[in-house]
């Protein structure tokens, strides 16, 4: 279920990117490796290279430049829009780590 939240995220994000030109070039020359922790223990990965997520993984990777700790049940809350990013990062419920740079990114992902 998790699985295809995140990619049904992550094939929203890549059309965004391809139909935005602002994004596009905001996101132009970036590469961020990106990891999704569950608190069941469950973790994914992807990797964000100029604009667009490339296929999602299971299991973790050394050194990720964002890492992304939720419930599945707030990512889906989140990714529903029933959730608002600030809301889950104030009451804990989402924990994102990284450069601020970064987490600023990571807005438009969701």
């Amino acid at each position: 279920m998790v699985e295809d939240l995140i990619r049904g995220a992550i094939d929203r994000f890549n059309a965004k990117a391809r139909d935005n030109a602002e994004l596009a070039d905001e996101l132009r020359g970036v590469s961020k490796l990106i990891q999704v922790e569950l608190e069941d223990g469950d973790v994914y990965h992807f990797k964000l290279e100029n604009g667009v997520v490339d296929t999602l993984e299971m299991g973790a990777v050394d050194d990720p430049d964002i890492r992304v700790i939720a419930s599945a049940d707030t990512l889906r809350r989140l990714w529903s829009k029933e959730l608002r990013v600030m809301k889950a990062i104030v009451t804990k419920k989402l924990q994102v780590k990284g450069s601020m740079e970064d987490l600023l990114r990571l807005r438009r992902f969701f």
